[in-house]
């Protein structure tokens, strides 16, 4: 999973180069800040799909243990984040790490509905480095989806006279949440058009659908 982080880590490096390639590519910046973000979602749960298969894990940490249907839901999560942070961007400014640092904190207290924060303080009295491990996994995991979405299109929106309140921390948080919801139940409704997602089975014997 940390794959994902080092990923962020080039994207970082070629940041630049990054951004001039995605304003040369057609279309208007709303649909390659879109596509980036669903790029990004399907880069993190591909490679948490494959840590759990690996792990032959019997109750994954996925939107669905079967990997088509995983990224499907992944569709509407990756899209809610993506609805946030457009919001936020037309009103405030933020930097590259302020993106990160949000989207780490925030994954350490909401990663499955707070099981992962929860699981954080259980440990903590006994073993408080695998406490603090578990939560610099998270941050890093959660900050590198949004951090490499968010950077070759950061400086478009990085226009002087928007707000740089602390109100943008707490509205941003806020909005990822409620559109991420919102997103995986649009998905979710819209597939059962079509007769729905597949029951959830094991990921070892029904690995894909």
């Amino acid at each position: 999973m940390l794959l994902i982080y080092t990923v962020f880590v080039i994207a970082c490096l070629f940041r630049r180069q990054l951004a001039r390639l995605v304003e040369r590519l057609p279309g208007p910046v709303a649909l390659h800040f879109l596509g980036w973000f669903l790029f990004a979602g399907a880069l993190t749960e591909t490679l948490a799909w494959a840590d759990n298969y690996l792990n032959a894990a019997r109750e994954p940490a996925l939107f669905h243990p079967q990997l088509f249907a995983d990224l499907i839901v992944g569709i509407g999560f990756y899209g809610g984040w993506a609805a946030a942070w457009w919001i936020a961007f037309r009103r405030f400014r933020f930097e590259l790490w302020e993106t990160f640092v949000i989207t780490g904190l925030q994954g350490i207290f909401f990663e499955q509905l707070g099981a992962v924060f929860l699981a954080m303080v259980r440990a903590w009295a006994a073993n408080p480095f695998l406490s603090l491990g578990l939560g610099l996994y998270v941050f890093a995991v959660h900050g590198s989806a949004v951090g490499l979405a968010v950077a070759p299109v950061l400086e478009r929106f990085a226009a002087p006279e928007k707000s740089r309140s602390w109100l943008r921390f707490p509205v941003v948080v806020a909005l990822m949440v409620g559109l991420a919801f919102a997103g995986c139940w649009l998905v979710q409704a819209a597939a059962s058009l079509f007769g729905g997602l597949p029951p959830k089975r094991s990921i070892v014997e029904h690995p894909l659908w």
